[in-house]
Order: C-alpha cells, then sequence, then structure tokens
C-alpha cells in the first residue's frame, strides 16, 4: 500500500516571520515620513504668516502719504521685520520686507525677504 501525503494548506513559521519583518519596515518607513510632513507642513504656517505680516506692511505704506513714507523696525506676531523704502522714479518707491520668524525645530531659517512697488 502507497502512502498518500496530506497537502496542508497555510503558511510556515519563515513566511510569517519574513511578512512580519516587510511589515515592520514599513510601518517605520511611514512613521519617519510623517513627522518629516508635519515639520514641513509647521514651516509652511510660519512661512504664511510671514507673509502677511509684510502684504500688511506694505498695505500700511501704501495708506501713508509718500513724504512720510520710512524705513523701520518692529515685531508683529512674534515675528521681526525690518522694511526699508527707497525711492525708484519720480512717483515710484520700492519697499522691501525682511521678515524673521522663529522654528518649531529649534532650526533658525533663513530670514524671508519681500518686495513691492508704492505708487505715489
Amino acid at each position: 500500500m502507497t502512502k498518500r501525503r496530506r497537502s496542508h494548506s497555510g503558511f510556515t513559521v519563515v513566511e510569517v516571520l519574513v511578512a512580519i519583518v516587510i511589515m515592520a519596515l514599513g510601518v517605520l518607513g511611514l512613521a519617519g515620513t510623517a513627522s518629516s510632513v508635519s515639520r514641513l507642513i509647521g514651516g509652511g504656517a510660519q512661512q504664511t504668516l510671514a507673509a502677511n505680516v509684510a502684504m500688511s506692511r506694505f498695505e500700511q505704506l501704501r495708506s501713508t502719504a509718500c513724504a512720510s513714507m520710512a524705513a523701520g523696525t518692529a515685531t508683529t506676531r512674534g515675528m521681526t521685520e525690518h522694511w526699508t523704502v527707497t525711492a525708484s522714479g519720480t512717483s515710484l518707491y520700492t519697499a522691501t520686507d525682511t521678515v524673521k520668524y522663529k522654528s518649531a525645530g529649534g532650526r533658525r531659517p533663513a530670514p524671508l525677504v519681500f518686495t513691492s512697488f508704492v505708487k505715489c
């Protein structure tokens, strides 16, 4: 009489261990990416706030009489800004606003420089 081999369906221990290792590497990769994305989103929010501070300064300069426009420094919403106003023609002035902000990660980013023109 010939013995028949029964076929066993299922996974071996080695296959399960390999699958667990691959899954763990994927989860670790996702966790690292998630922290990077979170940091970038926070930096983007700070840069948006800096752009809004500069835009507000430009609007304030536009509402000022041309003879009284001057350079200055201020701290607005936790951001330090320094602006300059230079004549670019007979009735045109160039306003440059440099905004510095603190990053959440402790690294100090380069200051953001915004430029706009004011017509008198």
